[in-house]
């Protein structure tokens, strides 16, 4: 008997216990309706969350850290590879034995002024330069030096165009007759903008996003200059003016052979001298001696091949030969003529 008891008197206490933890449990719910609702807990950043669209966990990328008041921005650029868009990285310490001056203000020397009736003889022609080429290698030099600036040529040319410090011109020509935007410029290399359908890996909401190819500057294989070579009978003197730069690229078969190359466009040379200053040049057989791409280009420390000369038909040497080693050799020849032009003026 009186086990029974005690188990009723348990059975009540129990009973009391939950009703108070309900009447408890109502009234808490009835201050949160009136209270202000709690965040909800974040997630750190780049921890893995689960797609609803899909159901599978995925990894949202960071979110970029803002810099301090102050401090430099953070640059986004990838080593090596697209056009330097962002803020330079400048190095934070001495990398050398002594500090470089990074002076930015160089002038060229002024071309010297040859008259219209000093020209005894003139001659233009077109040259393709490869920088596959051994003495070619400085084209290829895609590294930033101390203050940031990347040294790659293709970089520095369409940065002046993008910054406005130089007009380019549309390769419909070279007579530099057609004014070219830089957006022109970019869709040549990157493709039209596309917009295509993207998930968010956080909220799993499908939108559209813009999106084109990033363009490569190793793509870059080749530039064609155009050049005068006039012999100024005042100074008795054969010398040489370049006219334009045009960056090449290649067309390429479904089988992935090149089927040619064809200008992107074309620079006045004279207007890019003062921009082409600004910038040191690699040099390959002496780090200590600082050469600009003005000194490179003025002083020929560059090879090239000849594909085209001033002609009644105006034609290329590929388009009357169709053999490559004879193409090389025609070309020779241009420059041969050249050379003994000049011999052929003197008498002893």
């Amino acid at each position: 008997m009186r086990a029974v008891i005690l188990k009723r008197i348990s059975w009540g206490a129990f009973l009391l216990v939950m009703l108070a933890s309900t009447a408890d449990a109502q009234s808490r719910r009835r201050g949160s309706r009136t209270a202000d609702p709690e965040p909800a807990p974040q997630q750190p950043a780049g921890a893995p969350v689960t797609n609803p669209a899909t159901g599978n966990t995925v990894t949202p990328p960071a979110a970029p850290q803002q810099p301090a008041q102050g401090a430099q921005p953070l640059s986004l650029r990838q080593d090596g590879v697209g056009t330097p868009v962002d803020t330079p990285r400048k190095s934070l310490r001495i990398d050398g034995v002594s500090e470089k001056s990074p002076i930015r203000d160089r002038v060229p020397i002024t071309y010297d002024h040859i008259r219209e009736d000093d020209k005894f003889w003139e001659k233009q022609i077109w040259q393709v330069i490869d920088v596959r080429e051994k003495m070619n290698l400085p084209f290829q030099y895609n590294v930033e030096d101390e203050t940031g600036v990347n040294q790659l040529l293709i970089n520095i040319l369409l940065q002046a165009v993008k910054n406005k410090e130089v007009e380019a011109f549309s390769p419909i020509d070279d007579r530099f007759s057609t004014l070219m935007p830089y957006q022109e410029i970019m869709t040549r290399l990157s493709g039209e903008v596309r917009t295509v359908r993207s998930i968010d890996p956080e909220t799993g909401e499908e939108k559209l996003v813009e999106t084109r190819d990033e363009f490569n500057p190793e793509t870059i294989k080749q530039y064609k200059i155009k050049e005068v070579w006039v012999f100024d009978q005042e100074a008795s003197a054969l010398k040489v003016r370049i006219l334009g730069i045009a960056p090449m690229v290649s067309r390429v078969n479904d089988d992935g052979s090149v089927r040619g190359s064809l200008p992107l466009f074309w620079l006045y040379y004279p207007d890019l001298r003062p921009i082409l200053a600004r910038y040191d040049v690699y040099n390959q057989n002496n780090d200590a001696s600082t050469m600009t791409w003005e000194d490179l280009f003025e002083m020929r420390f560059f090879t090239s091949y000849v594909v085209k000369e001033k002609n009644a038909f105006n034609r290329d040497i590929n388009s009357y030969i169709k053999d490559g080693v004879m193409r090389l050799l025609e070309g020779q020849a241009i420059k041969d003529k050249i050379f003994n032009k000049e011999q052929d003026l003197w008498e002893y």
